[in-house]
């Protein structure tokens, strides 16, 4: 079946294409009864607008590209429906790009396919390489990174104070007497990982108190699975296990399980994004809060900004975490 164009609509209603073309605009200067007639015309024929073709002509897609490595970890669909639902506001779309570079960054292969969409700006979970910070900068892209600091690279950035978040597990988990802890995190080369696992350091020193070097694991850049490192902490009789994430808290709870242990008799158990702030998860996790909302919509007000001036200067809000105190602790 043929595409159908503005001109097949004029030639059916008997109007120039300027009139088809004005009123399926909603311009002011055709009246209501002609609106309401092209538009039921062009839904009777299948007509569908080319976005493409329209952006070429004013500049703008009103399209935004979001960025994140791992479709399976419900934060970021959750942080994404929210960015969605504040875009929606200002009449922009979202586009969702996945699954790229093997080492949690946004490198300048993954940034050609976002840039050859004529997207209009980016928010992205990944870190920007230094090639992307310079491309994007020299080309005028607006970029905004969430959860990760890029202030260093001259991009707009939006993060938690994961330094405090990490103390705050620490004074919880000192408080409740757990001394022989662990910490698994995410690759050590992913900042927030190694600021959260500071921030634990950081409070059990101040109280004296050290954390076995054996009981720190990292995640490879390959592999997602946790159950091995858990089973290794487990076999060094630890009490508690801070993980890097809710999704991986889940994962360290099931192994647990699995060895025929309780949460948190045998071993408390603490993640971090509280997810179940919007999921209905019968866990009841220990986790930190890191204000998932007002984050996704800081994002969204800076890469607005920057998409209306390319050249603001850099722009970077800290959101201080809670803790959330349930039942696996």
């Amino acid at each position: 079946m043929a595409k159908v164009l503005l001109k097949d609509i004029a030639k059916k209603a008997g109007m120039s294409i300027n009139t088809v073309s004005r009123a399926l605009k909603d311009k002011d200067d055709i009246s209501q009864p002609t609106k309401d007639f092209i538009n039921k015309l062009a839904s009777e024929m299948g007509y569908i607008p080319d976005y493409v073709a329209q952006s070429l002509r004013n500049g703008y897609t009103k399209t935004i590209g979001v960025v994140f490595d791992n479709i399976a970890n419900p934060y970021f669909m959750i942080m994404t429906e929210t960015i969605h639902k504040v875009l929606s506001e200002e009449n922009f779309d979202v586009m969702i790009f996945t699954g790229y570079d093997d080492r949690a960054q946004l490198d300048l292969t993954a940034l050609s396919r976002l840039v050859s969409r004529r997207i209009d700006g980016i928010i992205t979970f990944l870190k920007p390489t230094e090639s992307v910070a310079l491309y994007a900068k020299k080309n005028g892209i607006p970029i905004v990174t969430v959860g990760r600091e890029s202030d260093d690279l001259e991009i707009d950035s939006v993060f938690t104070n994961d330094l405090h978040g990490g103390y705050l597990v620490g004074e919880h988990l000192i408080d409740k007497g757990y001394k022989n802890i662990s910490y698994i995190g995410v690759p050590s080369d992913i900042k927030c990982s190694t600021k959260r696992l500071e921030g634990l350091e950081k409070s059990y020193k101040q109280h004296g108190l050290t954390i076995d070097e054996d009981n720190v694991k990292f995640l490879n850049h390959r592999t997602d699975d946790i159950h091995e490192l858990v089973k290794e902490v487990v076999k060094n009789q630890v009490s508690a296990i801070f993980c890097f994430n809710d999704v991986m808290a889940y994962e360290a709870i099931s192994t647990i399980e699995d060895l025929g242990l309780k949460v948190p008799e045998d071993i408390a158990v603490v993640g971090y994004d509280d997810i179940e702030y919007r999921l209905s998860i019968p866990t009841k996790l220990t986790t930190v809060h890191n204000g998932n909302e007002a984050i996704t919509r800081k994002a969204v007000s800076f890469l607005l900004n920057r998409i209306k001036n390319i050249d603001l200067p850099v722009q970077v809000h800290i959101f201080e975490p809670e803790l959330i105190i349930r039942k696996t602790t």
